[in-house]
């Protein structure tokens, strides 16, 4: 076990998911969501201010999408880790958000299988 939780910040506009993936995040002590977000505009406001080590944001929501969001919060936190989430399938958006700099790519339907592995993957080793 390390030493300190990986902190999480949740992000996507249906609520139902976001509280989907923190019951999964729930079950492991080395993970603590610390906050959540329905846009992209918040979770730019709250990366910076609650410095969590990963994000798990959607491409797709409304006021800013996740992919403004990631370049913003790459840029003005740049120690954050992103995880990109889609609805929407697929290899053009893997692309587009390795090449902006996220971290890792999830498509929301392996989200119960694949996420906890990816946090502990990204974490441990930067890129997944």
């Amino acid at each position: 076990m390390q030493a300190k939780p990986i902190t999480v910040l949740l992000v996507d506009d249906e609520e139902r998911i976001r509280r989907s993936a923190r019951l999964i995040l729930n079950g492991d002590e080395e993970v603590r969501v610390i906050g959540e977000a329905d846009n992209g505009q918040l979770a730019a406001e709250l990366a910076c201010r609650l410095c969590p080590d990963i994000i798990v944001m959607d491409i797709s929501m409304p006021i800013m999408n996740g992919l403004e969001a990631a370049r913003k919060i790459l840029r003005e936190c740049p120690a954050v880790r992103i995880i990109m989430t889609t609805a929407m399938g697929g290899e053009p958006y893997r692309r587009v958000s390795m090449s902006i700099g996220v971290a890792g790519f999830l498509e929301k339907s392996s989200l119960d299988s694949d996420l906890l592995h990816t946090i502990h993957e990204t974490a441990q080793h930067g890129l997944h």
